[in-house]
């Protein structure tokens, strides 16, 4: 396998862990429908990661600031995420309701840009 493909597994594999972990926190917390709301937004997070990561790799060149552009893709993408994430929640309140949906999403993207800043040291 190669070394990008082994990377996005793992991004995969830490977003799944933490929308499920964040899930099973809003669930204690909120109940039922904040749980799903948690996860899916884990989900969603974990999605855009994988894509901005993806997208990234393609263009050949890290993403600094020396390379802003290719810095502002991935940026960009994360904030489609927030846009996603304040869609649902105006949209369907009662399915995605705010707190717990953010939570999930911010949860999960915060960790792996963690994740992802302490593998380029």
């Amino acid at each position: 396998m190669a070394a990008g493909a082994s990377r996005q597994v793992q991004r995969l594999q830490w977003g799944s862990a933490m929308a499920l972990l964040l899930g099973l926190l809003a669930l204690l917390i909120w109940g039922p429908v904040a749980a799903r709301a948690a996860a899916i937004m884990g989900g969603v997070a974990t999605a855009m990661q994988l894509l901005a990561a993806w997208r990234m790799a393609r263009t050949g060149k890290p993403a600094e600031l020396d390379n802003l552009r290719v810095y502002l893709l991935g940026v960009g993408l994360r904030f489609v995420g927030v846009g996603v994430l304040a869609l649902l929640a105006m949209r369907w309140p009662d399915f995605f309701p705010p707190l717990p949906s953010a939570m999930g999403y911010l949860g999960t993207v915060l960790m792996l840009l963690y994740l992802e800043t302490r593998r380029t040291r």
